[in-house]
């Protein structure tokens, strides 16, 4: 499969045009029976990096003191000695920022991906024994 072709393939893109071509490197280089997976986890990974992209700049210290309200207590140790700004890089943290604005990571990742690739992931997260 040629360059151009795996660029049309993996339709969602990643914003770092170096991440982009890295991962058509990759793929250039799989020989293996797990082509399909491989390139939907491209787009549903770039769909998902995308999603946690939209919460740079938008948090807020009440988001934060929300979000450690409803951890373990060992995890939000952890992100309290942390604090907030450090906390902001965690991608917990950024989706608990953009559900808190119904902007929820399913809706926004079903709406990039084509319809047979959503149902396709599912399909994938269900083999894996994740039903959430």
């Amino acid at each position: 499969m040629s360059r151009e072709e795996l660029e049309k393939l993996i339709y969602v893109k990643h914003p770092h045009k170096q991440t982009g071509e890295n991962q058509i490197d990759f793929l250039l280089s799989r020989v293996d029976d797990n082509f399909d997976f491989w390139l939907l986890s491209m787009n549903f990974g770039n769909a998902s990096y995308r999603y946690m992209s939209l919460a740079r700049g938008e948090e807020t210290i009440e988001d934060f003191e929300e979000w450690l309200e409803g951890l373990p207590e060992n995890i939000r140790t952890h992100f309290e000695e942390e604090g907030f700004e450090a906390s902001k890089s965690a991608w917990p943290f950024r989706r608990h920022v953009m559900e808190r604005r119904d902007i929820g990571m399913d809706e926004y990742i079903k709406r990039l991906l084509r319809p047979a690739d959503w149902e396709k992931w599912n399909e994938y997260k269900k083999s894996d024994g994740d039903d959430q």
